[in-house]
């Protein structure tokens, strides 16, 4: 299912973050960087990245193998910084 969402924070170094559902900030989901799909304009490198604030759209999926992570982001993509 195609979400909308809002970077609640995300570490560079570690390669994974929080986006917020719908911009509410009680519910969040995990995002890890093999999940951004790549945007040669925004990575020209090839390194995927987000920031804090930026509006996202992704697939919110189920995580069957996650004790702590019901649900992910994946084809995570930036729609506006």
């Amino acid at each position: 299912m195609k979400r909308e969402g809002i970077v609640k924070w995300y570490k560079v170094e570690k390669g994974y973050g929080r986006i917020m559902l719908d911009g509410e900030d009680t519910n969040h989901v995990f995002v890890h960087f093999s999940s951004i799909l790549p945007d040669n304009k925004r990575f020209p490198d090839g390194f995927s990245f987000l920031k804090e604030g930026q509006k996202v759209s992704f697939d919110l999926i189920e995580s069957p193998n996650s004790t702590d992570q019901k649900q992910v982001a994946e084809n995570v993509m930036v729609i506006s910084d």
